[in-house]
């Protein structure tokens, strides 16, 4: 018994030292080298033949964060909902607000239920989520003050950095200028010089651009931005202004007029006529009343949709029955994307064609709105920035990369001004 028990301990020990030495040998460097492995390993390297699929959130919320005291929804989807969502404060992990999914409907397409979690009368600046049982919770998100101005503000700076580098497109030249005339009190003036900002940083561009070396097309919409600009610096600075306005109707003289309808030729005629009032102009206009007689899909053309807005607004004499047309079609635009903005931003079965179309939809709406200041007409305009802004299926935030910054800019110009 003594023997066997000697020899177990040292077998015991034996085995210690093997297992410490990791079943192999180490080298000078301190490697470990199995010497078992080319006995044992069936492929040199691992195979992995498998993809891990991606997870999305089932709670879809606005990543940029919602007004404090303005409207706010998120989606729900899955396979099951829970009654009940809830809100809680990031800061301490504490439940702020409960409420019950409301809206609960069936995708057949998808095989999920989806609903909403309205928290509206929560209002308390913070970072927050959205939880609920079954399904998880949302990415987490802000609630503050001044949101839509604070975001027009980083897109208007943007912008005029783009200027300033003398990198921005003529379109978004256009944007700004139409935003400042439409909602002025959302631009800053830091130097307190009793002029804009964005009408001397534009003032800037224009003595850079005097000649722009593009396409006929471009050239046409710069015409516009010249005339436009002219009509709303004069009062700032009548001496430039009216050689900014001599300059277009001196490019503009030496395009060539096309040979069908175009939407840009239009905008440009607008602009010039509103800024000089001369006939020329307003007769050219007059020459494309029958096309639009009857043909509201024009106005899916942004350049047809802000020259209408122009000649509306203008003080020069029009023609009151295609003033009546543009007022008709515009406003008949805004309610077709009212009644159709469900299907086009529907968290988890959209129908639409990316996120400049929706851009587009919605500087529609944005017109009539401009118009009408309808708070319907407000609060789908921000459902559209919710959608856009991670309100989706994948819970994609395509602000700001992706999509037309103008498009970004025009809204939340708007958005500032009247919501906040």
């Amino acid at each position: 018994m003594k023997r066997n028990r000697v020899f177990g301990g040292l077998l015991y020990m034996m085995m210690l030292a093997v297992l410490g030495m990791g079943c192999g040998k180490t080298t000078q460097t301190g490697e470990v080298q199995n010497t078992y492995a080319g006995a044992v390993s069936m492929e040199s390297t691992p195979i992995i033949n498998y993809i891990v699929p991606q997870i999305y959130p089932n709670i879809l919320i606005n990543q940029e964060g919602y007004l404090v005291n303005g409207d706010k929804e998120a989606a729900v989807k899955g396979k099951q909902l829970p009654s009940l969502f809830h809100l809680v404060d990031i800061s301490t992990e504490q439940v702020v607000y409960s409420g019950t999914i409301e809206d609960i409907t069936y995708n057949e397409e998808k095989n999920l239920y989806t609903g909403l979690a309205v928290f509206t009368d929560f209002a308390k600046e913070g970072t927050y989520y959205l939880e609920c049982d079954k399904i998880g919770r949302s990415l987490p998100f802000v609630l503050q003050g001044q949101l839509y101005k604070q975001q027009f503000l980083e897109m208007y700076e943007a912008a005029i950095q783009a200027c300033e580098e003398h990198t921005a497109a003529v379109s978004d030249i256009m944007a700004l200028l139409t935003a400042y005339e439409w909602y002025p009190s959302v631009f800053p003036d830091e130097d307190l010089d009793t002029i804009p900002d964005v009408m001397e940083v534009i003032a800037d561009w224009i003595a850079e651009n005097e000649k722009v070396e593009t396409d006929e097309n471009h050239e046409t919409l710069y015409v516009a931005a010249l005339a436009k600009f002219s009509y709303l610096y004069q009062k700032f600075d009548l001496q430039y202004a009216t050689e900014c306005l001599q300059h277009a109707s001196a490019v503009f003289s030496k395009m060539q007029a096309p040979l069908g309808k175009d939407a840009d030729y239009f905008y440009a005629l607008t602009e010039l006529y509103r800024a000089t009032g001369l006939h020329t102009y307003r007769n050219q206009i007059q020459d494309y009343a029958s096309y639009f007689q009857g043909n509201s899909s024009y106005l899916v053309e942004p350049s047809y949709l802000y020259g209408a807005m122009t000649y509306l607004i203008t003080r020069q004499q029009v023609d009151v029955q295609l003033c009546n047309t543009f007022m008709s079609d515009i406003m008949d635009r805004g309610e077709e994307v009212s009644n159709l903005y469900e299907d086009l931003i529907n968290p988890i079965g959209a129908k639409n064609n990316g996120v400049d179309d929706l851009l587009n939809r919605a500087q529609e709406l944005f017109c009539c709105n401009y118009v009408l200041n309808n708070y319907e007409y407000t609060h789908i305009i921000e459902e559209f920035l919710d959608y856009l802004m991670g309100r989706n299926l994948e819970s994609v935030c395509f602000y700001p990369e992706e999509g037309v910054k103008s498009g970004y800019l025009l809204l939340l110009s708007q958005l500032a001004a009247t919501v906040e």
